[in-house]
């Protein structure tokens, strides 16, 4: 689908901070209310638009995040389905299962309270599926740095940074993680319905959303994004370090960079890693020459690998 500037605009200012009132995004546009609503639903039915989500900082709620790889030995399309449903049953600890292509098959994303609640769930995978694993990478996912996405227009605004997993835990109750399970999904429900949901009163919900922004429990807004209906693709690219001296510079022409959204610090993974959006394997080919030249002195080896579906994506960034 071929974007004009309206539609370049209100993706831009909804992935900033995707519960953007109405009311606000039409005087952003300096178009009407019903002429923003209208390009919004568009850009929803094209499946443009997937979802509307609240980036949840799941440490401070007692999580830890982890990042499980996962190729296995003749994988079929029904097969994946079959896992991907398992996952689904057996496990709400998985928060997102994503499909990849070229090394990796599966990327999986789980929060728990401890490491046994993680050797629990890794024991169930394993007595089901060992056989069929050809190998496997888990690492701790965390921190994360996200960045609104600007590949689809020029911008010359500062990026908004989302950092997910530095946090400490907090004290929480049980009216808190209910109103999130039910907010951070769908984040432009209307306070009434998620008062009916959890309740209580939507005075109270608006109350208790405020505070968990104030405390960057939820630390960011979202938009669900399918780049390939924009003739874009994903990758994750890892670079193997010779050097970390030059790291808060590669931060910095990460953080700077239209085609880079997100940076992942992860112990168990690659030295510097990072989610990129492009048009095709040549462009992506051609960034990672510009950050070889750039940081030539310190990249020793880079490796990449594609992303296609999200069957759940919960919480974390991306």
């Amino acid at each position: 689908m071929q974007l004009d500037s309206y539609d370049q605009r209100i993706l831009y200012e909804v992935d900033r901070d995707s519960h953007i009132g109405l009311t606000q995004l039409s005087r952003k546009l300096s178009r009407s209310k019903p002429f923003v609503l209208n390009r919004m639903r568009r850009l929803e039915k094209e499946g443009i638009i997937t979802g509307y989500h609240a980036i949840v900082d799941m440490a401070k709620l007692g999580y830890f995040s982890f990042r499980v790889y996962i190729k296995f030995r003749n994988m079929t399309e029904k097969d994946g389905k079959l896992f991907v449903e398992f996952l689904k049953k057996e496990y709400p600890q998985v928060w997102t299962i994503t499909s990849m292509h070229g090394k990796w098959d599966y990327a999986l994303f789980l929060g728990v309270k401890n490491i046994m609640e993680f050797h629990n769930i890794w024991d169930g995978m394993m007595l089901k599926y060992k056989g069929n694993i050809k190998q496997y990478n888990v690492a701790v996912y965390a921190p994360v740095y996200n960045f609104n996405r600007t590949f689809f227009v020029e911008t010359n605004e500062e990026v908004v940074m989302r950092i997910y997993g530095d946090g400490s835990a907090e004290d929480v109750d049980d009216l808190d993680w209910e109103i999130i399970q039910e907010y951070a999904p769908a984040v432009r429900k209307s306070s009434m319905e998620i008062s009916k949901a959890v309740g209580v009163s939507a005075d109270t919900v608006r109350a208790r959303i405020k505070k968990l922004e104030e405390r960057k429990i939820i630390c960011g807004y979202k938009i669900g994004l399918n780049q390939g209906k924009l003739g874009y693709e994903g990758y994750r690219v890892d670079l193997e370090l010779s050097s970390t001296k030059d790291n808060k510079r590669l931060f910095e022409f990460c953080r700077q960079h239209k085609n880079i959204y997100q940076i992942n610090k992860s112990i168990g993974g690659a030295n510097f890693e990072m989610e990129v959006i492009v048009k095709d394997l040549q462009h992506l080919l051609k960034l990672i020459d510009e950050i070889k030249m750039e940081f030539k002195e310190a990249v020793d080896d880079v490796d990449y690998f594609g992303f296609s579906t999200f069957h759940i994506l919960n919480y974390i960034p991306d």
